[in-house]
């Protein structure tokens, strides 16, 4: 493993075990067992550590959500496939979502207006998937970008109620994201378009 890789695993475990006020470029130096000028030749800064975590976490959700929005197949399959897929990496890489989304806005540096449009790419491309099927007679809505994002907070929902364990027992796991990714879709299609298969 390169240096910089490991920099990133350790500052990111700091990151999440500590917070972002309990860790230093310092500390993760002698977590590694390097100076700590070997870590600025990697990252100027920790706020420049903690921007390059989120980057990449944020740029490993969007380019699996702009695989499947660039493909040709039917609005409604690649709006339930993007649903899956964001929720899949909530559920299986919790480190990378947490990192993206659930850390506390007021520990975080102020992101730079460049590298947030960035993390905005991947309710952008759910928008575009929206006006498509709106095109296409699949889908209504007058406001793509709104119900993007109100579809984004839904499916964060989902997540977070898994990954915090806030799940009624009674409930699978499984059943619950099958039954909430298909009530989700029924919200923006049109009645008369053939249900989904969830």
């Amino acid at each position: 493993m390169s240096l910089r890789k490991e920099i990133l695993k350790v500052g990111k475990r700091m990151l999440l075990d500590e917070g972002i006020s309990n860790i230093s470029m310092r500390k993760i130096a002698g977590e590694i067992d390097v100076s700590a000028t070997s870590i600025y030749l990697h990252f100027r800064n920790k706020n420049h550590l903690i921007y390059t975590l989120i980057e990449e976490s944020v740029e490993e959700l969007n380019r699996l959500i702009r695989d499947i929005a660039n493909t040709d197949r039917d609005p409604l399959a690649k709006m339930e496939s993007i649903a899956r897929t964001y929720v899949a990496f909530g559920l299986d890489r919790p480190q990378e979502y947490e990192v993206i989304f659930m850390l506390h806005p007021e520990e975080i540096p102020r992101y730079p207006k460049k590298k947030f449009r960035k993390a905005r790419e991947g309710y952008e491309l759910l928008a575009e998937v929206i006006r498509e099927g709106v095109d296409k007679g699949e889908m209504k809505e007058e406001n793509p970008l709104k119900a993007a994002y109100a579809i984004w907070a839904q499916l964060h929902g989902i997540v977070s109620v898994v990954v915090n364990r806030r799940l009624d027992t009674r409930i699978s796991v499984n059943e619950f994201i099958n039954h909430a990714i298909a009530h989700l879709i029924r919200g923006i299609q049109i009645n008369s378009h053939p249900q989904v298969t969830i």
